[in-house]
């Protein structure tokens, strides 16, 4: 009889047991249910803000880069415009090329000077004059092949015969169409070279930058 008895009191002990220990263990798995959704959130919210910086850092680093790109492509258009629209090329000097006055270019027997202040034609050609030296005078398109380059206005010694209507150099020699290609662009009876050997017509007293040229001795 008390054997009977204990054997029901051990199996109730272990049934109690048992039941206090499920109870332990739902008890754990919902207290760590939360913690764990809570680092798995985390871990997605923080893996999900590193992909949102890199995709910021990137795309500030490719901005960066076009920007430079067209600052770059800009000033390069820019040092290249101010070259070409430079009076003539720096290298001109011939092998065959004798003295000029300083700070005149050489080029095939002629010496040449652009002069940066803007005069009238009268004025021009009393600056040319008071240095030994006339006006820009094209007389080959062959020999005068870097004045193609030119792209501002300047003055040349080419003016209209108000007696014949004809255009003629300072030396008096008249125009000839394989000279310069004359284009009217003003109501005036001077000329203003430009380029690619055309000449423009403009007022006398307009102020234009222009070229003095002169010989070789």
């Amino acid at each position: 009889m008390m054997g009977l008895v204990r054997d029901r009191w051990a199996a109730h002990s272990m049934e109690t047991h048992e039941s206090h220990s499920y109870k332990f263990k739902l008890v754990s798995n919902a207290a760590s249910t939360p913690w764990q959704n809570k680092r798995s959130t985390l871990t997605t919210n923080t893996h999900g803000e590193n992909s949102s910086a890199f995709f910021l850092t990137r795309c500030i680093a490719v901005a960066l880069g076009i920007r430079f790109i067209v600052m770059v492509m800009i000033w390069s258009a820019v040092i290249i415009n101010s070259l070409f629209n430079q009076a003539v090329p720096i290298s001109l000097n011939e092998s065959y090329c004798g003295p000029c006055p300083k700070n005149w270019l050489c080029y095939k027997n002629n010496c040449y000077h652009f002069f940066n202040e803007s005069r009238d034609w009268f004025q021009s050609q009393a600056s040319c004059m008071s240095q030994n030296s006339s006006l820009l005078k094209i007389y080959s398109k062959e020999d005068q092949d870097f004045f193609k380059l030119v792209k501002s206005y300047h003055w040349m010694g080419l003016k209209k015969n108000p007696t014949n209507e004809t255009w003629q150099w300072e030396d008096g020699s008249i125009l000839s169409p394989d000279q310069v290609t004359m284009v009217d662009m003003a109501n005036g009876s001077c000329a203003v070279y430009g380029s690619s050997f055309k000449g423009y017509t403009e007022n006398c007293l307009t102020p234009y930058t222009y070229v003095c040229m002169q010989p070789i001795v």
